[in-house]
């Protein structure tokens, strides 16, 4: 099968140097498919033409338009959270609901968001992560006890805790914990307008680490957190490297999906520091089933199920 994923054109390259979620799933996806034996390319949509490939595989939703305007058929991958932030009356919704409709199937990496579309065309595609980059490595020491990995801010507010900082530094005050909080540089954003954030002592702030220095922080860290109050993924792409790492999770995710080795907390720190003490209580339960997740979720059984989805409209 010739496939080829559309370059998003956001300014990040493909595989990203250091932070780009869609850019890293791309990566991904084409590196498992090739494994799978498919010939597989990264291209702009302006130089992809009709009848070029058996699968055109769209992530960006003016990208996919584009497509259908000139009378090419794809399918479409939605990642962008605005869509349900700014509601159905909303530019941003419409532009994929657009791109739904035009497309042979829509990916939604969120069960709530195949109801939010209300479309025949959409359904429930779940991120993955690589096991053979992310995973434990039992010669580096456990040496800090929290760790977020995260962009943000908000639809253009970067002052806006989308991301929960200041629930995980809460957190770790209260049991008198260190943390750790990586993620590229807009988050010096959110740490200029939170400036009562940098007083915690035990604070580590890391911008723009490259693949390999995020998975150190994922190997010498305890416990993930992600107290996320928006995502378009249900788990999103750092849950599933976290609990690779084999790190037991405390986040927020949907009710409608399932994340074996994770305690599910509201953005709430007396609910977190139950999930921390559970944790503590069960370490060897919560890690082995943060593997036995991360393994299912593993890119190589995703892009088999991805296949089996293509196949359908060739």
């Amino acid at each position: 099968m010739r496939i080829v994923h559309v370059h998003p054109g956001c300014g990040i390259p493909v595989p990203p140097i250091t932070w780009g979620a869609i850019e890293k799933l791309i990566w991904d996806l084409k590196i498992n498919q090739e494994k799978l034996g498919h010939e597989v390319d990264v291209k702009y949509a302006d130089s992809i033409e009709a009848g070029d490939y058996d699968i055109i595989h769209c992530h960006v939703a003016n990208l996919a338009i584009g497509l259908a305007e000139r009378g090419i058929p794809y399918v479409y991958q939605l990642h962008d959270h605005h869509a349900y932030h700014h509601g159905k009356d909303s530019h941003v919704y419409n532009q994929n609901l657009k791109a739904i409709e035009g497309s042979l199937i829509s990916l939604m990496p969120a069960k709530y968001l195949v109801n939010y579309f209300e479309s025949d065309k959409c359904r429930y595609f779940s991120h993955g992560v690589d096991t053979e980059f992310f995973k434990p490595d039992p010669d580096k020491a456990k040496s800090r006890t929290f760790l977020m990995l995260a962009n943000n801010g908000l639809s253009g507010d970067s002052s806006f805790d989308r991301k929960g900082f200041g629930y995980g530094i809460a957190l770790a005050a209260l049991l008198d914990e260190t943390i750790t909080i990586a993620g590229p540089s807009n988050n010096k954003n959110w740490f200029n307008n939170n400036l009562w954030a940098l007083t915690y002592p035990k604070l580590q702030l890391h911008f723009d680490l490259n693949p390999e220095q995020v998975r150190d922080l994922y190997q010498t860290h305890e416990i993930f957190l992600h107290p996320t109050m928006l995502e378009a993924g249900h788990p999103n792409l750092t849950m599933v490297e976290a609990a690779a790492c084999g790190m037991p999770i405390i986040a927020d995710w949907e009710m409608e999906t399932d994340f074996h080795g994770a305690w599910r907390a509201p953005r709430d720190v007396f609910a977190m520091n139950d999930g921390y003490k559970d944790i503590v209580s069960k370490w060897d339960s919560y890690v082995e089933r943060s593997l036995n997740t991360a393994k299912e979720l593993d890119w190589s059984n995703r892009a088999e199920e991805l296949i089996e989805i293509y196949q359908q409209f060739i």
